[in-house]
């Protein structure tokens, strides 16, 4: 058999490796996600325990509902949306995934290939105008708005861009030269923010579990030079292919720009990865009225040193977070995660060595209070998250790393690890960032 094309991979080539949404149910849906709504990880559909099920990969009909050798969400019986088979309460259940619908995004830009796009962009790559689809010029071409299918496709009485033969992205046919010929549209991609492959933690440790970048792929590790000597600093967040969020108390005035470097993409702390990307850092930028005693306005935005143009290419472990809508508020007790290389105890005397992930919840502001933490100042700027189960919580390393929560099917980032009282400690919640106050800030400092 031989290659598959570009964007297609499996025995088959029948799993479409960029899609990153399903159209209606889907029922059609043939990607690689594989987390669910609750963040489990699905099982692989030929776990023989599915055998004894309707659906799994001994169905006659596995490949045409596609179902295989993998553990992508999937819609075989057509239920409202993808979904697989999981591990719960040491017995097997299913659980709809967390994927979004292509429905959300499609008038604006492309998810994946842009099958679904249903936008009014009309120019081609190179300037041209697009012809209307039910142009007579195209009257013998395959795809026109006459097609038995043109409603589905999204072919009428426009020349919008579209994608109806499933092509790498939307395309339309031009008159150009005499010749009536096709081309690619440039229609700008949806953001691919929060969004991630998530690996579930399977070493439960003190303070957390060893985890995979690729569950936190904003996650990143800022090393400082110090007397010829480069040590693990700080944790911090992609937001920007070129920028990076972190604590303002992770460094101060003097910090010298060229002893700065940032990791992203790797799992061990400091042992190199084939996924890591390495960067300089251009300028770092401390909020101008961050308070050292009191640590309000703990917040500072790091520029990556581009390199040909480029900065932080994604990948599957390099993804930026979502920032929040200003005036987001979740609801009390959410459950959110944090992440980081900081140490497993405040006792501990290294950092980890692996990237950790803990689950905490958002305190409600009622109970974020200086009595709760040693007469400390609490403002408004701050925010409250702990464990209130198996007293997960961020510790001394982890500053500056992310406090995220799942909303509309992304992970949005709400805090930066800031300070706490000592970690994980019964009915004391460590304190962060708020991040939604400080939107207006974060922009005007990317701009300028």
């Amino acid at each position: 058999m031989g290659l598959c094309p570009p964007g297609f991979s499996g025995k088959f080539c029948e799993i479409d490796t960029r899609a990153v949404c399903y159209q209606d149910t889907g029922d059609t849906y043939r990607g690689t996600w594989s987390t669910t709504e609750s963040g489990a990880e699905c099982l692989n559909w030929k776990t023989k325990a599915f055998d004894f099920n309707r659906f799994h990969v001994h169905r006659p009909n596995a490949l045409h509902l596609g179902l295989g050798d993998h553990n992508y969400c999937r819609n075989p019986d057509k239920k409202s949306k993808p979904w697989c088979h999981v591990l719960k309460n040491n017995g097997y259940a299913w659980e709809f995934c967390s994927i979004k619908s292509c429905a959300n995004e499609k008038d604006s830009c492309v998810l994946g290939r842009g099958t679904d796009y249903r936008g009014s962009h009309h120019q081609t790559a190179s300037g041209v105008t697009c012809l209307r689809w039910d142009s007579h010029i195209l009257d013998k071409k395959v795809y026109n708005a006459f097609h038995s299918d043109a409603h589905h496709l999204g072919l009428s009485s426009h020349n919008y861009c579209r994608n109806p033969d499933n092509d790498t992205r939307p395309w339309c046919y031009i008159f150009k030269n005499r010749v009536t010929r096709w081309e690619h549209c440039e229609v700008p991609a949806c953001s691919t923010c929060g969004l991630r492959k998530h690996r579930v933690a399977l070493i439960p440790i003190k303070g957390g579990a060893y985890s995979y970048i690729e569950s936190h792929p904003w996650q990143a590790a800022i090393f400082m030079k110090n007397r010829g000597r480069e040590g693990f600093q700080c944790g911090g967040i992609l937001i920007n292919s070129c920028w990076i969020l972190s604590a303002a108390h992770c460094f101060s005035k003097s910090t010298v720009l060229q002893s700065l470097k940032v990791v992203l993409g790797r799992t061990a702390r400091v042992k190199p990865s084939i996924t890591e990307q390495i960067f300089q850092v251009e300028r770092y930028i401390m909020h101008e009225k961050y308070n050292a005693a009191t640590y309000d306005n703990d917040i500072a935005l790091l520029k990556l040193k581009h390199r040909f143009g480029n900065c932080a290419a994604e990948t599957d472990s390099v993804r930026p977070v979502c920032l929040p809508k200003a005036g987001l508020k979740l609801p009390d007790w959410t459950e959110c995660e944090v992440s980081g290389y900081g140490k497993h105890e405040s006792s501990s005397p290294f950092f980890s060595e692996f990237l950790k992930e803990g689950h905490v919840r958002l305190y409600p502001d009622s109970l974020c209070t200086s009595a709760r933490l040693a007469n400390k100042t609490v403002t408004e700027n701050m925010l409250c998250a702990g464990d209130t189960r198996q007293f997960n919580d961020a510790c001394q390393g982890d500053s500056g790393g992310p406090l995220v929560c799942l909303n509309d099917g992304r992970m949005k980032l709400i805090g930066i690890i800031s300070w706490g009282i000592g970690c994980g400690k019964k009915n004391t919640p460590g304190v962060y960032t708020r991040v939604s106050r400080y939107l207006k800030w974060i922009q005007e400092n990317m701009r300028n």
